[in-house]
C-alpha cells in the first residue's frame, strides 16, 4: 500500500472556532510541504499528523485505517517509526547532548550501529564541541540541532518537521534540507513547513492552508 495518511473531510476546532476542513492524502516516498500564512493552522496540521492531536470531525486513515482514540497500540507504533521535529520539543534539560540523542534509541529499542550514527549526525550538525555539555546551558541554535538528530538517529521512515530551520544559520539549514533530501531519496515520507522552500532541490507535493 502506498498511501501512508488520508484526510477526508477532517476538521479541527478551537473554542468552537474552526481552524481548517481538509480532504488530501500523502502517500510513502512524497516529499510534502504544508504553506500558508501565519495563524493558519500549519503546525495544529502536523500535530495532527503526527496524530498527537485528534480531528475535531472527519476522518483520518493511517496506512489504510481509519483512526481514532481507541487505536492506541496502532498509534503509538506509528509514532515509533516517526523522526518528529515539532515547535516547542522540548529536550530533557539535564541531560547531555549526547544523551539526548540517545534516549530516542533507548524508547525505540534500536541499537544497531547506534554509535557510528550518533557520531554522523554530531559531525554533521557541528555538534561535536558540545557533545557532553548540559542541553540547559546551550543557545536556540544549538538546541534545535540537538533535536534534529535526535529526530533523525534511527532512520525513520517518515519524518514530521515544523520549521525545521528555525535558529539555524543558513549553512546548517542548507546541511539539514539534504539530509532530508537524501532521505526522501531513499524511501522516507517527509512532512514539512518551511520558511524557506526556495532552498529545496527536490520536486515537492504541497498543500495551502488558507485558501
Amino acid at each position: 500500500m502506498n498511501e501512508i495518511l488520508r484526510l477526508d473531510n477532517v476538521s479541527l476546532s478551537i473554542n468552537k472556532k474552526k481552524i481548517f476542513n481538509l480532504s488530501f492524502q500523502i502517500n510513502k516516498g512524497d516529499f510534502f510541504l504544508i504553506k500558508g500564512d501565519n495563524a493558519v493552522g500549519k503546525s495544529l496540521l502536523l500535530k495532527l499528523l503526527f496524530l498527537k492531536v485528534m480531528p475535531s470531525s472527519g476522518n483520518i486513515y493511517l496506512l489504510g485505517k481509519k483512526i481514532n482514540q481507541e487505536n492506541k497500540d496502532y498509534i503509538l507504533s506509528y509514532r515509533k517509526r516517526t523522526g518528529v521535529i515539532l515547535q516547542n520539543d522540548y529536550l530533557i534539560p539535564f541531560f547531555s547532548v549526547y544523551q539526548n540523542i540517545e534516549i530516542a534509541s533507548e524508547i525505540q529499542s534500536k541499537k544497531e550501529n547506534f554509535k557510528k550514527k550518533i557520531v554522523e549526525l554530531i559531525e554533521w550538525f557541528n555538534l561535536n564541541n558540545i557533545e557532553n555539555k548540559i542541553v540547559n546551558n546551550l543557545s536556540n541554535g544549538e538546541k534545535q540541532r540537538v533535536v534534529i538528530a535526535r529526530a533523525l538517529i534511527n532512520n525513520p521512515k517518515i519524518v514530521i518537521a515544523d520549521y525545521p530551520e528555525n535558529s539555524l544559520d543558513l549553512s546548517t539549514t542548507k546541511k539539514l534540507f539534504f539530509l532530508l533530501e537524501s532521505l526522501n531519496k531513499l524511501g522516507a515520507t517527509v512532512i514539512m513547513t518551511s520558511k524557506n522552500p526556495e532552498l529545496l532541490s527536490i520536486n515537492y507535493k504541497s498543500i495551502i492552508l488558507g485558501e
